[in-house]
């Protein structure tokens, strides 16, 4: 299969990328690269690896890297409330006029699968006493999240009788990537009890759901090889129980994988999100689950922050 990843040269673009390639398919990057593109660097020579640099808002780019593709797999937008709040009608551009592009080109060269990445944000509070499934309520909070969910709703009217659309809610990414982010709370949390020892959380009560980034990649690669019947016009919540945890769990098990590290609980008035996820449908359906747990995340950031992988781990690069 001939996969083309826009935004796939970024932070769970380059474990898509490897996941592709290690299983047989063919993959085509095209990625504005705004924050290079060094995580593409060892698949620069593999035969089955292309890399275009061009930028979604630009249709006829769109167009002409889409031919002769199987797949499109929608990762390029503007990603996390901080970055989208910066530029709201440019986040919009991005990330609804983009997809729109793909879509379009999608439609016009017969691509056979078109992968949406949103995020399970769009349920923003959400009622934590019972997890929360794909039909349940969308409750988008943010110019971020209402982006997510407005290409939701295009990609799965653009289903046809030839393109098999499928939206996958992505849970907060972790894990250790080509392409760093310390602003996600996973690596934050590890990253500032391995600098300073301390924890600090705010709305410790809220709960979020997580998946590493090898496990997305993994996610996408099912859902391109599954039956037609199984994900035709489907939307998939992506993650695991056992990593549904509120912020205060995610805190102690940063605790326990760095001893010595306290936590300090701050009152803060910003980000009331909480939602709680199930992951039934993937798992019963598409036969998915989850490889990596938090606590093996943690694990991973911390031993290559002892082990010194980033000279600087405060680098803004490292950041959305």
């Amino acid at each position: 299969m001939k996969v083309l990843a826009l935004g796939g040269a970024g932070y769970v673009g380059s474990a898509l990328v490897r996941d592709l390639l290690q299983s047989g398919h063919e993959v085509t990057v095209f990625d504005l690269m705004l924050f290079g593109a060094e995580s593409m660097v060892p698949w620069m020579t593999h035969p089955g690896f292309k890399l275009v640099k061009g930028d979604v808002t630009d249709a006829a780019a769109v167009d002409a890297v889409t031919e002769g593709h199987d797949a499109v797999v929608v990762l390029a937008s503007i990603v996390g409330e901080p970055a989208c709040n910066r530029d709201p009608d440019h986040t919009r551009k991005v990330n609804v006029g983009g997809a729109e592009n793909a879509l379009a080109a999608a439609k016009k060269h017969g691509v056979k699968h078109f992968v949406f990445a949103s995020t399970c944000s769009n349920y923003g509070v959400a009622d934590t006493s019972k997890p929360v499934a794909e039909d349940g309520t969308l409750n988008p909070i943010s110019v971020y999240s209402e982006t997510k969910v407005a290409v939701e709703k295009l990609t799965l009217a653009a289903a046809s009788d030839t393109l098999i659309p499928t939206v996958l809610r992505l849970s907060t990414a972790f894990g250790v990537s080509a392409r760093m982010r310390f602003d996600l709370l996973v690596s934050d949390f590890t990253l500032e009890g391995h600098r300073t020892g301390k924890v600090t959380i705010y709305g410790e009560q809220f709960w979020r759901p997580f998946v590493h980034i090898n496990d997305i990649a993994k996610a996408i690669r099912t859902v391109l090889e599954a039956d037609r019947a199984k994900v035709d016009g489907e939307v998939f919540n992506v993650g695991g129980d056992g990593n549904n945890v509120t912020k205060q769990q995610l805190g102690e098990g940063v605790e326990k994988h760095l001893p010595g590290t306290k936590i300090e609980y701050v009152k803060k008035n910003e980000d009331p999100r909480s939602y709680r996820v199930d992951f039934a449908k993937v798992k019963n359906q598409l036969g998915f689950t989850p490889d990596w747990s938090i606590e093996d995340g943690i694990q991973e950031v911390r031993d290559c922050l002892n082990n010194g992988v980033w000279t600087d781990p405060m680098e803004p690069r490292y950041r959305n």
